[in-house]
């Protein structure tokens, strides 16, 4: 059963990682999974951006982390994709988790590395609590000590690790952090790994996958892979085509 998930949203079709982004993938039932990414603000907000600076998908400038909430939400977040979208803004946390709740899974990705948002794991899964939707959301890094940490502090939150190549001794990395979850490059998925996770019960996915032969040799390859796509359009049209299902 292909499992879609929309990268930052619908962000194929509207800026990503906007509530424009988010309010499109929840018109269609079939997109499972909506990704997002969470920075904190200077006064320690949860906020939802990609880039650890401001410059590619905003009218600011700098580092997300050096600016207060109200600072962020002065910034136009959607018309250096389109004019149309120049009144979106860089939502929060709490607006995505209000939006999304009863409607669709989220993976929720902690831009994290170091100690640059100390706390964040605790900010998030308070968050999480507060609205009521603990069973919807996955949290993921790729800093994996992230996950581990907050796994202690609640496993009963999924946790998950993001890979960018082949890892080795990955079973002995999921036991160490509590994680139940995978997404790695479609470059680095095998039969063998994927048969291997499925045996321990792991959820696995591939990111990003665009190009639609690319979709297409995956879909046929793995068709029980969760597949993160900035074009979810691209992917319904290819699983629907194969009677997929969903």
């Amino acid at each position: 059963m292909i499992t879609i998930v929309a990268h930052r949203g619908w962000s194929g079709a509207a800026p990503e990682n906007t509530m424009a982004a988010f309010k499109l993938a929840l018109t269609e039932p079939d997109i499972a999974i909506i990704e997002l990414d969470v920075h904190l603000s200077k006064d320690g907000v949860p906020v939802v951006i990609h880039d650890h600076t401001l410059d590619r998908t905003t009218s600011g400038t700098g580092r997300v982390k050096d600016c207060t909430l109200e600072d962020l939400r002065e910034l136009d977040a959607g018309s250096w994709f389109a004019p149309e979208f120049s009144e979106e803004r860089i939502p929060t946390l709490e607006e995505v988790l209000q939006l999304a709740k009863g409607r669709c899974m989220l993976h929720v990705e902690l831009k994290t590395m170091g100690n640059v948002y100390e706390g964040i794991e605790e900010k998030v899964i308070n968050l999480i609590h507060r609205h009521g939707v603990k069973d919807q959301v996955v949290l993921s890094s790729f800093d994996h000590h992230s996950m581990k940490r907050a796994n202690e502090i609640d496993p009963s939150i999924k946790a998950g690790l993001i890979f960018l190549g082949n890892p080795t001794l990955l079973i002995d990395q999921l036991h160490y952090t509590g994680a139940t979850s995978v997404s790695m490059h479609y470059y680095f998925v095998t039969h063998e790994l994927v048969n291997e996770m499925k045996e321990l019960e792991i959820d696995l996915g591939v990111w990003t996958v665009d190009d639609s032969d690319t979709l297409a040799s995956i879909v046929e390859q793995y068709p029980d892979i969760r597949i993160t796509t900035n074009y979810p359009d691209r992917l319904l049209r290819i699983a629907r085509q194969g009677s997929v299902r969903f």
